[in-house]
């Protein structure tokens, strides 16, 4: 029985995560339609199935524009969204969902799509070498620092993964489409996708990396009480101290993709014009699909 307590809470946590939320305490704004809604305070969109979606909205860049409300929106994975979440998500005007995660992922926990929305898939398999090193943790033994694998990860978003946000970007500015994007826990592949594409339109490093951090104010709640069962089922075999890094996002997670991108290219206009094939009419039509008019 202890053995499959410890299966179950392995594939939970690559799963990431079956999730539930306040979100009937919560309001389901629409932020284009309100101005009202365009503030920090009503980023965080509230779904049953999800703990870690947001509107990108709202961000200013470095020559004073803002990225829209309600065309681009990120996301951990979708195969919990209750019926309210998928009216909630029509309403929102999502036309495409962009799927991050690998075969194994979508096979073991494959999205629930709104009717009318397109399904792109962008494959990055990720988790090959996190599974076994927490696997080793859950029978107590000790595994170090599991958040080096995640800077090694966001490392290799650069080096291993420039044709899947090379495809990203320009489904984004070709299509010029409402879109949410996701991967499982929706903070490392999402993350990533967040930050370059913010990063190609002007917004500042400083607000893209604040954007990346979220996910630790927006998952606390659940982790924190994930944490707990995981301590509780493993009879407290299971350090969660080591995997609490894994579980949310650190700073130097993105700052190893940035450095990786400023060692190989030296600068991040380098990375999208020449690591990630973006010509000048490409990244044009990305700012005119995500900014505002001045």
């Amino acid at each position: 029985m202890l053995k499959s307590h410890k299966l179950t809470l392995i594939g939970f946590l690559f799963l990431c995560i079956s999730c539930t939320n306040e979100s009937d305490e919560k309001m389901k704004v629409i932020h284009k339609d309100n101005p009202d809604f365009q503030t920090e305070e009503y980023r965080k969109i509230f779904l049953d199935g999800t703990h870690n979606t947001r509107e990108l909205g709202g961000y200013e860049t470095t020559d004073g524009k803002k990225v829209k409300w309600g065309v681009l929106y990120r996301s951990d994975k979708l195969s919990d969204l209750s019926t309210d979440d998928q009216e909630y998500l029509s309403s929102l005007g999502i036309k495409n969902v962009i799927d991050f995660r690998s075969s194994n992922e979508k096979s073991e926990d494959p999205n629930l799509i709104p009717d009318g929305m397109r399904y792109i898939q962008l494959p990055i398999e990720a988790d090959g070498a996190i599974r076994p090193k927490v696997e080793a943790m859950m029978r107590g033994q000790d595994q170090g620092d599991l958040g080096e694998l995640l800077v090694e990860a966001n490392a290799e978003f650069v080096s291993k993964y420039k044709g899947v946000y090379k495809d990203f970007l320009e489904t984004l500015a070709n299509e010029q489409k409402p879109s949410l994007f996701h991967c499982t826990a929706g903070k490392d592949r999402a993350g990533f996708a967040a930050a370059i594409t913010l990063l190609a339109v002007g917004v500042p490093m400083e607000t893209v990396i604040n954007d990346y951090m979220k996910t630790n104010e927006y998952t606390k709640e659940f982790v924190d009480d994930y944490l707990k069962k995981i301590k509780l089922y493993s009879l407290n075999q299971a350090d969660v101290d080591q995997l609490r890094p894994i579980m949310g996002v650190e700073e130097r997670f993105i700052i190893a993709a940035m450095d990786r991108i400023v060692e190989d290219y030296g600068s991040i206009e380098n990375f999208i014009a020449e690591g990630l094939e973006i010509d000048d009419e490409t990244l044009g039509k990305l700012k005119n699909f995500l900014l505002e008019e001045s």
